[in-house]
């Protein structure tokens, strides 16, 4: 598609091409349907930013569940903003929802991945520079609290990275974004990633691809620190 032919669209039409393409390409990652999570938060008036509202997408791969951004990749309303939003969506994927796959896709609103994947697209609606790392191809670690997996640590920990090989980006009207995984650490990876830069992000990137578990988040899985 044209950037030209973009040009002369509303907005309305600009927003619903790019959910369109985003649909497919999440669809065909995860090889599932798609269920809305975004009406079962309520309204949201307060909260950073989004470029057109904040939205989230349910989704089974596998034997995993998935809870997916839908919004941050939306164009800015404004022309001289980027027609990618903030040229990203995050979502978490994991065997240990707790929501059985019996139930509908929207019963994982009700699970822990929800708030996660909430408080991590929040959190990078904000920061637009979070972002802008992200996109080019920086690893990230984030903190905050979700009462659903705490587990007394009191702090929940997040590595954010670019998902590895061609399904790392999709393809929208207005141009590429890229897919960021988000993978809960254990308390002590926490620990041990705070005031460190990049490269032990990276490192503990590349112990998690080698034990084997690669960007999905498990509840009880050994930590590697």
């Amino acid at each position: 598609m044209s950037a030209e032919f973009l040009v002369g669209l509303t907005y309305a039409d600009r927003l619903r091409l790019a959910g369109e393409a985003r649909h497919a390409a999440v669809g065909q990652l995860f090889d599932s349907e798609l269920a809305s999570l975004t009406s079962l938060m309520g309204p949201m008036s307060d909260g950073p930013e989004w470029p057109a509202g904040a939205a989230w997408l349910a989704a089974r791969h596998g034997a995993n569940a998935c809870v997916i951004s839908d919004g941050l990749s939306d164009p800015w309303v404004e022309r001289y903003r980027p027609e990618t939003g903030l040229g990203l969506e995050v979502f978490v994927e994991s065997p240990d929802s707790g929501i059985p796959s019996t139930r509908p896709l929207s019963a994982l609103a009700d699970s822990w991945l929800f708030p996660m994947a909430a408080e991590v697209s929040h959190t990078l609606a904000g920061h637009p520079v979070l972002c802008e790392k992200l996109v080019a191809g920086e690893p990230l670690s984030l903190e905050f609290n979700i009462d659903h997996i705490k587990d007394g640590r009191g702090r929940v920990g997040a590595l954010l990275s670019q998902v590895a090989g061609a399904a790392a980006n999709a393809a929208l009207p207005g141009g590429q974004i890229q897919l960021i995984a988000i993978t809960l650490l254990t308390g002590a990876e926490l620990a041990y990633l705070r005031g460190k830069g990049a490269a032990a992000r990276r490192e503990l990137l590349a112990g998690l691809a080698a034990a084997g578990s690669g960007h999905l988040s498990l509840l009880h899985r050994p930590s590697l620190i």
